[in-house]
């Protein structure tokens, strides 16, 4: 079905847009609750103390062990990056909601006693096309993998000077500005394309063998 095709049918009803909406939610949430998460935190402590030990003692580490190691920093890695896709889109519907209510007339007066939240600017921003290419470079200048921040730091001198007024909205739920939230988006997309591993270390953006 076509782009428009598409627009047509939510138009319809609206209602399978909605329905949509919670079926991606429903995806993102990994069903990982705070407590699981913590003890597989805990967990991936233990052993990673474990293997540092045996290695420092020079005692062969099991197979299973590592693949244990691995196992739980990939669940790790995929809980986290959901958490942050799940505020990211809740940061986008909240906007989306507000913009709703303006065209319709419902936005309920200001509580004098409320902080009045800042709203996005509709600013240009780098565009993605460009966020793609720097995280590219950035992560075969760094050796084909290297953790988020390295990543973004790297990013952030090439952009220096370059950055549009939209870059530099910041971004209250993720807490960043709004071109270091784009390319974690822009590196959610290029995972799906195989350019970036797909089940690198938590924190960890990695290149894929043909993109090195």
């Amino acid at each position: 079905m076509s782009h428009g095709g598409e627009v047509e049918r939510y138009m319809k009803d609206p209602g399978l847009l909605v329905e949509l909406c919670r079926k991606v939610i429903e995806r993102l949430d990994t069903g990982s609750e705070n407590g699981e998460t913590a003890a597989m935190e805990a967990q991936l402590r233990e052993i990673a103390r474990t293997i540092d030990k045996l290695d420092k003692q020079g005692v062969p580490v099991p197979d299973a062990l590592r693949a244990e190691k691995t196992r739980l920093a990939a669940a790790l890695g995929v809980s986290a990056e959901a958490t942050q896709m799940l505020n990211h889109l809740a940061d986008e519907l909240e906007e989306l909601l507000k913009e709703l209510k303006d065209r319709i007339g419902r936005t309920p007066e200001a509580a004098p006693t409320k902080k009045p939240r800042t709203k996005r600017s509709k600013s240009p921003k780098t565009d993605k096309a460009i966020l793609r290419i720097l995280i590219i470079e950035a992560l075969r200048h760094l050796g084909g993998s290297a953790p988020k921040n390295d990543v973004l730091k790297y990013m952030e001198e090439k952009l220096l000077g370059k950055l549009l007024p939209g870059d530099l909205e910041w971004r209250e739920a993720t807490n960043d500005h709004a071109w270091q939230n784009n390319a974690c988006w822009e590196r959610n997309a290029m995972k799906n394309d195989g350019i970036l591993k797909a089940d690198s270390t938590r924190g960890i953006w990695e290149l894929s063998e043909g993109h090195r």
